[in-house]
C-alpha cells in the first residue's frame, strides 16, 4: 500500500509542478501581449497598467486558464482507466 501512495504522492507534485510552470508562462504570455497590444495603440484612453490588469482579471476567468486543470484531470483519469483495463479487460 505504501508504495502505491508515494507514488501517487509523486505524481501529484510533478503535476503540481507542470501546472505552477504552464500558468506562470501562460499569464506571462498574456502580459506580453497585453502590453504589445497598449503599444500598438488599443485602450490608448488607459495606461499601460490598467490596461495589462483589466485584462489579466479578463483572463483569470478565462476557459484557457481553467483548461490547464486538464494537467491534473487528464493523467489520473488515464492512470484510472489504464488500471480497470488491467483488472478487467
Amino acid at each position: 500500500m505504501f508504495p502505491v501512495v508515494m507514488r501517487f504522492a509523486i505524481l501529484i507534485a510533478v503535476l503540481s509542478a507542470i501546472y505552477i510552470a504552464l500558468g506562470w508562462y501562460s499569464r506571462w504570455d498574456k502580459i506580453r501581449r497585453l502590453e504589445s497590444e497598449h503599444a500598438s495603440g488599443q485602450g490608448a484612453a488607459l495606461t499601460r497598467e490598467d490596461y495589462v490588469s483589466k485584462g489579466l482579471v479578463a483572463y483569470e476567468r478565462s476557459w484557457e486558464r481553467k483548461l490547464l486543470l486538464g494537467v491534473f484531470i487528464l493523467p489520473v483519469l488515464a492512470a484510472l482507466g489504464i488500471a480497470l483495463v488491467a483488472n478487467y479487460g
